[in-house]
Parts: structure tokens; sequence; C-alpha cells
């Protein structure tokens, strides 16, 4: 979302250095002439498209589309942080993953690589999704 508003930022500062760079005579008007705001107008203007268009990447989905199966903590942990989720370390258990608004557990990653397809599931599922993977 925060990169989506620089975009619409920077698409707005197109608008305003592009007519700020119009010149205006008795002849004609709104004839223009090559000057180097310009060139730099259409670089923020494409900058700022690029950041409008692209969409945050989740990184567990894809995984789980792919059918892959994740044995490391490691990368589990890398999958999370890239994410977006807070990670608490120090535990007993494992590693766990807070919500992004930090108040709950998401879930928990183990500290032992991890051999059943179904925890690698429930896992890569819970960060997909972002809904807890407990039991209740």
């Amino acid at each position: 979302m925060r990169k989506r508003s620089i975009g619409i930022f920077l698409f707005l500062l197109t608008v305003i250095l592009l007519a700020l760079n119009l010149s205006m005579t008795g002849a004609a008007i709104g004839t223009q002439t090559f000057v180097p705001l310009n060139l730099i107008a259409i670089a923020v203007f494409i900058i700022g498209l690029v950041l409008m268009a692209r969409r945050d990447r989740n990184y567990a989905q894809e995984i789980l589309d792919q059918r892959r199966f994740v044995d490391s903590p490691r990368e589990y942990m890398s999958i999370a942080r890239k994410m977006g989720y807070p990670l608490v370390e120090g535990y007993k258990e494992g590693t766990r993953v807070l919500n992004r608004d930090r108040k709950g557990v998401l879930t928990v990653i183990p500290n032992h690589k991890i051999t059943n397809r179904g925890t690698c599931r429930s896992i890569l599922e819970a960060l997909a999704t972002g809904e807890p993977n407990f039991r209740r």
C-alpha cells in the first residue's frame, strides 16, 4: 500500500511538472519546446506508474501453488520476513510468527528441520492467508 501511495504522488507530481512547463504565447497556445524538465517529468511518470501497478507478492502462496516442499526453518523465516510478518525468537517450540498488528500468534516455525508435508503446508497456508493455523 505504501508503494502505491508513492506511485500516486509521483503521478501527480508529473502532472504538476508538465503543467508548469507549458508555455502560452499569443501565436499558439500550448506549444511546447523541448526542455530538460519534460524529460524529468516523463521519468517520474514512468516510475510512478511502475510503483502504482506493482502488487505485493505472496511468497507463501507461490510456494503452495508450485507444490514445493520447504524443510528449512531459515527459509520459512525468510518468507515470513519478506511478507512483513514480525518474528519472535527464543521459544522452546520455535520461532513465533505474529500477526501484522502484533496482537496474536499466526503460526510457529519449529527450530528443527521439517519432515512432514502436512506441517509444511499448514505453515505456508497460515503465512499465505494471514489466518492462524491453530485448532480452536
